[in-house]
């Protein structure tokens, strides 16, 4: 049954319905029917037309060889229309007339089975100028069974057609609601195939409606992954490619006795540079491929102190210019994290703006009202970064003027969004600021 297309599982379903009711209806409707004609006649119509004392044993009640009569029987036996009595049997009409005289109810159904004669009948009491008046209602069960079994034959056959048409509306219907449950199937596995630049339209708003917007979301963003890691290996490629060509340029120069710099150290010394950069960029690029990795899954949390973190950082990265004025304002903070990610966010970040400061450098740290957030905030006195590339520093390989490898600030981005902080940079007071807010520890 599992391994059914949904389809059919939806159409068997449907039929399944259709055909426990179509049984249900079957069972209960002889019971139905019996029950609606003892009703009948425990419940006679009103008074019987003028004509009814002419009539021998006229029927009120006639479908199809279907007969329900009555007559009328008086305190001293005499019946209405007049000699009923010969038309029954003699225990049949003793056992009505002892019925009636010893009733004490209004009315009161009876049974009478004895050889071919089969009928059922119902006597109600009345009064009529102080006398008891008895109004009997009967007929023969072989009528009604005769009735019963015709009227269900019909039944039968009318409901096995709408049961028939109910399937093939059901096998409709199971196609019409799984047929962009299979258009979805088919765009997923071109989106598998990496063919995911046609869109996926699907009109209707309810759940499936929702599942296709959200696939088509989902490609949306595989597209975009696509293109951004396209473009991040073709930067990648061009930032590998130079320091890879002036390393090789410069050894076979070296071996052909060719000193580019001058002199065999001073060669010796862009190669030695350019291998440095070679080898920051890898790093970089690995430590990234790291913060994937971590984001993919539950980062460690400590208890962190980051002003501590700060100051310290601050300590051992101030001498890399000693022209630079520091500035730092810590209040005490404790966020959750994993102190390694966040040493590598506060190096990156002062490293940036230590590299674009021309004189003075601030970093300060403050908490809310609410001791729920942290604000970190860098600044620097360097020149004022571009409009048009302010908005592009977070990607991978953007930089500014004077900018290294074009990684730090991907990197920072990443560890931030680990944290679930937010990050942000801007031209302020002649200089450029970046801003950090994380969530305190709880």
């Amino acid at each position: 049954m599992k391994n059914l297309s949904l389809t059919v599982k939806i159409w068997l379903a449907l039929s399944l319905i259709s055909l426990l009711l179509y049984v249900v209806v079957i069972m209960l409707m002889p019971s139905m029917i019996r029950s609606f004609f003892t009703a009948t006649l425990a419940e006679p119509p009103g008074p019987a037309p003028r004509n009814v004392l002419r009539e021998q044993l006229p029927p009120y009640l006639s479908v199809r060889g279907f007969n329900i009569r009555s007559f009328i029987l008086l305190a001293d036996g005499t019946t209405i229309p007049a000699q009923t009595e010969k038309l029954f049997s003699e225990p049949l009409y003793q056992q009505v007339k002892q019925n009636a005289m010893s009733q004490q109810q209004p009315r009161q159904l009876y049974e009478y089975h004895s050889g071919p004669d089969q009928y059922r009948y119902n006597i109600r009491k009345d009064m009529a100028y102080g006398q008891p008046l008895y109004q009997v209602t009967f007929l023969r069960e072989s009528e009604e069974d005769n009735f019963v079994a015709t009227l269900l034959s019909r039944i039968i056959l009318f409901a096995g057609i709408v049961l028939l048409i109910s399937w093939f509306a059901s096998l409709f219907i199971a196609r019409y609601l799984t047929k962009p449950l299979v258009q979805m199937q088919q765009h997923v596995k071109r989106i598998a195939n990496r063919h995911w630049h046609e869109p996926l339209v699907v009109t209707q708003s309810d759940e499936i409606g929702q599942l296709a917007n959200s696939i088509e979301t989902m490609r949306q963003q595989l597209v975009q992954q696509n293109n951004a890691q396209q473009s991040m290996l073709q930067n990648v490629s061009h930032e590998l490619k130079t320091p890879v060509m002036v390393i090789r340029s410069y050894a076979r120069a070296i071996q052909d006795g060719v000193y580019p710099k001058g002199d065999l150290a001073g060669s010796i010394q862009v190669i030695e540079e350019e291998g440095e950069r070679l080898e920051k960029l890898v790093k970089q690029l690995l430590y990234l491929t790291r913060l994937d990795y971590l984001a993919s899954g539950n980062i460690s949390q400590e208890k962190i102190h980051l002003d501590k973190l700060i100051e310290d950082i601050a300590q051992r990265m101030n001498l890399q210019r000693a022209e630079i004025t520091w500035q730092l304002e810590l209040q005490p903070a404790t966020v959750n994290g994993d102190e390694d990610t966040l040493r590598s966010l506060v190096e990156n970040l002062i490293d940036n703006h230590l590299r674009h400061a021309v004189s003075r450098l601030e970093i300060t740290l403050t908490v809310n009202n609410e001791q729920s957030e942290a604000t970190l905030r860098f600044w620097n006195d360097g020149s004022t970064i571009e409009p048009h590339i302010l908005s592009q520093l977070f990607q991978p390989f953007q930089k500014g003027r004077e900018g290294s490898v074009g990684l730090g600030l991907a990197i920072v981005q990443r560890i931030v969004k680990m944290h679930q902080g937010r990050i942000s940079m801007e031209n302020k007071r002649d200089g450029v600021s970046s801003t950090v807010l994380l969530p305190l520890r709880k």
